[in-house]
């Protein structure tokens, strides 16, 4: 019984490949493909950078100095402060108005002339549905958003 068992073993030994690896392991591949493999999609290239400036704020009009103050100490913003219904908004320095702007209506000045400034809104103005009882022309103020 010994020796059949003996020549058992050595019959096996003698049939399997010797280079033959277990079935536990197994390679992984690494970053060489074969020829016959696909290799990975290419990562796209970063989308371009673009920066957009924003197109310049259109001119309102012209404002008497006197009732739009600044609002800050470099003087970029004025405040609509007048004892009136409206300042009133020109096309040229004391030119025809053609709107009138609230009490607290932020401006941008844009150039001076004088006791004038051009000005642009610094809001997005709508109408009140009421007009300036000093100029008779309509009477805006800042969009409110809720």
């Amino acid at each position: 019984m010994k020796k059949l068992l003996l020549t058992g073993i050595a019959v096996l030994l003698l049939i399997a490949p010797v280079h033959a690896q277990p079935p536990d392991i197994l390679i992984k591949p690494t970053a060489a493909y074969a020829a016959d493999e696909e290799l990975p999609p290419e990562a796209p290239p970063p989308p371009p950078s673009i920066r957009v400036t924003p197109p310049p704020v259109p001119p309102l009009g012209w404002v008497y100095n006197y009732y739009a103050p600044c609002a800050d100490p470099q003087c970029r913003t004025l405040v609509v402060n007048v004892d009136a219904a409206g300042l009133n908004v020109r096309t040229a320095p004391n030119g025809y108005p053609v709107m009138a702007l609230v009490n607290g209506t932020p401006l941008i000045p844009l150039q001076r002339q004088g006791d004038w400034l051009l000005v642009a809104p610094a809001c997005d103005l709508t109408p009140t549905w009421a007009w300036s009882w000093n100029a008779g022309v309509p009477l805006n103020r800042c969009w409110v958003y809720f």
